[in-house]
Parts: C-alpha cells; structure tokens; sequence
C-alpha cells in the first residue's frame, strides 16, 4: 500500500499594471518541488473579501520514502 506526504506552496498573484501582469508568477519553490518529486493535486484561489484573487494554495503530495513508512 502507497504511503503520501502532502506540503502547500502559497504563489502570490503579480500586480497589474494597465490590465496585464508586471510580471510573471514566482515558480521557482513549484519547480524546486517537482524536482524533489512532489506532484500537484489541487490548487486553491486565495480571494479577498472583494472578490480580488490575490493568490493560490498549491497542494503537493509524493510518496513516502521506505524508510519513512
């Protein structure tokens, strides 16, 4: 039987300027997480009161090692 961890990365939205993003969305703890072998499951919009989405909740899991099990 298959044994998962599970860890979350917060990934803020860029700011806009004149309708469109300044700049991309900072990826790099996403990356870093695919190279350690963890594997997106869901995502989750971080919304303000507003209705604003400043945000989302990324939910990883990967297997558990053997030795962990």
């Amino acid at each position: 039987m298959q044994k998962w961890e599970y860890g979350q990365i917060f990934v803020h939205n860029p700011e806009p300027f004149g309708g469109y993003p300044k700049e991309g969305l900072e990826l790099e703890k996403v990356q870093r997480a695919g190279r350690e072998g963890w594997e997106l499951v869901s995502s989750i919009p971080y919304t303000t009161p507003e209705g604003e989405v400043r945000g989302a909740f990324l939910l990883f899991k990967r297997e558990l090692s053997p030795s962990v099990k």
